[in-house]
């Protein structure tokens, strides 16, 4: 069963929308032996990064809002470190939510991360077998698509644990 949630922006901003191991990077390269894309926290992060951008810079319609084209975002290790470890802890504890077991919220699990946000918007996931699939759940999710499509934030992280997906979403 394929599973969604999101995580509404918490922000000191007017607004918001809302295998591999840990901190492995493998490169795939093409013939010419340049990267073509890193896996890092269980996500292939180049094709994550660029299907995101893909839709921001193209604008797209969330559920019944149309969404205008926004800048692209960067990615950030230190998000991606975040959304690793609560994927992990969700496939654990088989506790698909937002909230963790020991009661954090998104805010406090990027934070500890190391990041000093001012904005941010998590997305989750469970049942997806690749980025593709995941990224179009989220957009066919009126929320997820929304955190998405955020002119608020520029950078964002991911990470998996089997099939349990986390994206977040801030700015400094």
């Amino acid at each position: 069963m394929k599973t969604i949630a999101y995580i509404i922006l918490i922000s000191t901003l007017p607004f918001f929308f809302s295998c591999k191991k840990e901190n492995t990077t493998i490169k795939e390269n093409d013939d010419t032996g340049t990267s073509t894309n890193t896996v890092d926290y269980n996500v292939q992060k180049n094709t994550l990064l660029q299907l995101v951008n893909n839709v921001r810079k193209s604008g797209c319609k969330c559920g019944s809002t149309d969404m205008p084209a926004v800048p692209a975002v960067t990615w950030n290790d230190l998000l991606a470190k975040a959304a690793f470890e609560h994927s992990k802890e969700m496939e654990a504890n088989k506790n698909f939510s937002h909230t963790g077991i020991n009661g954090s919220n998104p805010g406090d699990r990027i934070t500890k991360a190391g990041y000093s946000w001012t904005s941010y918007g998590e997305n989750i996931a469970n049942g997806y077998p690749s980025e593709e699939a995941v990224i179009t759940g989220w957009l066919n999710s009126e929320g997820h698509c929304k955190n998405i499509m955020s002119a608020s934030v520029k950078e964002m992280g991911a990470g998996r644990q089997a099939n349990y997906w986390t994206q977040e979403f801030a700015s400094k």
